[in-house]
């Protein structure tokens, strides 16, 4: 013959041990368990967002403090240039972020292959023949190193700094390869005099 079975039939067979104490602490340990594991997924998908638009802004983007005035009044000493690394083969008049000596800094291509370059002794610019007018009311002046006609080759840009008096560019160091030139300048943050 069968026991009793002393639970009543469809219901819970411990209806006390639900309400008890131990219960409580039960509900309140997963609680906590489940509002830290969303803490640390919510960390850890921030982390991925931060890692991949760290990735992005390293690939497709890059930034240079301006040191000195040769770009003066474009960008002056302690601002900084946002460059875009995919933004097209740089053209005449852009701004673009080079290096040169082991460093980055900025420049304005005034002349790209193809382009024959002379800067006169009395501080002239000519692109082709053609007296180009002068930016920012600031002659040309010579610099030493370079021979004048020059005639750039494929892939090269002769590129000079807005303040062109104060400046270290193309008239001293030839004419920039395009391998060189990291991308076109696409804003500057004013840092000067905050």
């Amino acid at each position: 013959m069968r026991e009793k079975d002393d639970a009543p039939r469809g219901g819970d067979p411990l209806p006390d041990l639900a309400s008890a104490p131990e219960a409580a602490v039960i509900r309140r340990r997963k609680a906590r368990a489940n509002a830290r594991a969303t803490v640390r997924g919510a960390i850890a998908r921030l982390a991925i967002v931060v890692a991949a638009l760290a990735a992005v802004f390293h690939l497709a983007f890059g930034v240079v403090r301006v040191s000195g005035s040769g770009m003066r009044p474009t960008a002056g000493d302690g601002d900084l240039a946002l460059f875009a690394r995919f933004d097209g083969t740089p053209k005449s008049d852009d701004v673009v972020a080079y290096e040169a000596d082991g460093k980055l800094q900025l420049g304005r291509i005034v002349a790209q292959a193809g382009d024959t370059v002379e800067v006169t002794s009395d501080g002239k610019l000519l692109i082709n023949g053609s007296e180009q007018p002068e930016k920012f009311g600031q002659s040309t002046t010579l610099g030493s190193g370079v021979s004048y006609p020059l005639k750039l080759k494929k892939g090269q840009y002769f590129v000079l700094g807005d303040g062109r008096a104060t400046v270290t560019d193309s008239r001293t160091l030839g004419p920039i390869g395009s391998t060189e030139v990291e991308g076109k300048v696409v804003a500057i943050l004013r840092l000067r005099q905050i």
